[in-house]
């Protein structure tokens, strides 16, 4: 009995020996299943963006893994990616600008196709945020703010556009950055949209030429200068401003004690014209799915608030927490002038900017 149960396991041994997966002619497959990083990676996309802080690395990163595929990211001045879209060099799959004015102009040269994520079917992000054709929509918000001294300027002066016009009047000394950062033409296309063409190029005429030095430099630039006494008063974005406060200079902490901030509103209705960074899908993109897949995630609310935290802007996902920073600020930016009402009336404040610019 013993002689044959060894004789039984000598020849299982064999067997398996001899038709294992690595035995020649074997028709023996591996049934392992693959762990998920040695799963191939999916074609992947290119995501054209004016910056890429550490936060969003992260979210491509964790949406790398997820999907396992690959984001080729490549970092443009806003400038850059506007010349490239007007000359028809602009490639990729998704891009990101930082302001309304700046979609609006990709749309208009044809580099921009709708799309529909699930972010928007379910409600989370309102239609206020949303290009009504699908050409783009708004990642973050955020509004012209006006950042003053009030040891020599009262809040009441700054909390209207109409009251901003008439510094100048004052000897109030008004800094401005170029019209590409500070969002000026969006306002210019919300006085358009609620009060009327006239008084916006009105507004927009004496903002422009009462402006310290003319509109210049950056919103930080601005800061600067009314940190150094240079000016009073910094139209600024909100996002900068707030920024520039807590950046961790010590200086810039302490100017929080004699500086304000303030939302401009109009004086009959009482409405603030918001702006947005806004991302877009790119007409010749070779990965429509995977952009989706992309764009839809960077509306998720852990995205949505991390991206809010890195950039002191506010979310347009309906759950995401405002960053603790920006509750310390007395206003929010409006959204009763929807983002297709000023798209109707940036290209008449880019020409009432560019006709003032003109005559100067």
């Amino acid at each position: 009995m013993r002689t044959t149960l060894a004789i039984i396991l000598t020849v299982c041994v064999f067997l398996f020996t001899a038709c294992g997966p690595d035995a020649p002619g074997s028709n023996t497959t591996d049934v392992r299943q693959p762990t998920r990083d040695s799963e191939p990676l999916s074609p992947g996309i290119t995501f054209t963006t004016f910056r890429y802080l550490p936060q969003e690395q992260e979210i491509v990163q964790a949406f790398e893994q997820r999907f396992r595929t690959k984001v080729n990211v490549n970092v443009m001045h806003p400038r850059d990616i506007i010349l490239a879209a007007q000359d028809g060099s602009l490639t990729g799959d998704v891009v990101l600008v930082p302001t309304l004015e700046d979609i609006v102009r990709l749309k208009n040269f044809g580099r921009l196709q709708p799309f529909f994520v699930d972010a928007f079917s379910q409600g989370n992000v309102d239609d206020a945020y949303q290009d009504r054709e699908g050409y783009f929509a708004g990642l973050s918000r955020w509004t012209m703010l006006a950042a003053y001294n009030q040891s020599s300027v009262a809040v009441g002066e700054v909390s209207t556009y109409k009251n901003l016009a008439k510094l100048p009047g004052r000897g109030i000394k008004l800094g401005l950055a170029h019209p590409d950062s500070s969002g000026l033409a969006s306002v210019v296309a919300g006085l358009a949209s609620v009060v009327n063409p006239n008084a916006a190029q009105l507004w927009a005429k004496i903002m422009y030429e009462s402006a310290e030095g003319g509109p210049q430099g950056s919103d930080w630039d601005q800061m600067e200068r009314l940190l150094s006494g240079e000016i009073q008063v910094a139209l600024v974005s909100s996002g900068a401003a707030v920024s520039w406060f807590m950046n961790g200079d010590p200086v810039h902490f302490e100017a929080g004690k004699s500086f304000r901030a303030k939302f401009p509103r109009t004086e009959t209705d009482n409405v603030n014209f918001m702006n947005m960074t806004c991302i877009g899908m790119m007409a010749n993109t070779t990965n429509r799915e995977m952009a989706m897949r992309f764009i839809n995630n960077l509306f998720q609310k852990e995205s949505q608030e991390k991206i809010g935290s890195a950039t002191f802007q506010y979310p347009t996902e309906a759950f995401s927490e405002i960053d603790q920073y920006l509750l310390g600020l007395p206003d929010v930016p409006d959204r009763r002038v929807s983002a297709d009402a000023l798209e109707d009336n940036i290209p008449f404040a880019w020409q009432t900017i560019n006709q003032i610019a003109e005559q100067q």
